[in-house]
């Protein structure tokens, strides 16, 4: 949707907003720790458990509610859940936590 300002030329602010909608969510991940890297895997493995939200209440709550029998993919190892908001396809880490067998 366009509006037209007095000068004649065309506002674009209204159609823009539904692209950055797209690009501003919340994102749970829930990632297995990896002995070899001695770290956690990355967000992007395939073994990682990722939920997407648009408001950021749902996705506290779900983030609160997690715990380590819920983690079906843990295997008797540490897990870190971690509530980050995707912006412009950037990462901002909200919380993060760690759970253990």
């Amino acid at each position: 949707m366009y509006s037209t300002r007095e000068d004649g030329e065309m506002n674009a602010t209204l159609e823009n907003a539904k692209e950055v909608a797209a690009d501003d969510y919340f994102l749970l991940a829930t990632r297995n720790w990896d002995d070899k890297l001695e770290d956690f895997l990355p967000v992007d493995d395939p073994s990682t458990e990722i939920q997407t939200f648009d408001d950021y209440a749902d996705a506290e709550t779900a983030y609160f509610s997690k715990n380590y029998e819920s983690c079906s993919q843990s295997g008797g190892r540490d897990v870190k859940i971690e509530l980050m908001h995707m912006r412009f396809r950037i990462p901002h880490i909200v919380r993060n936590q760690i759970l253990f067998p």
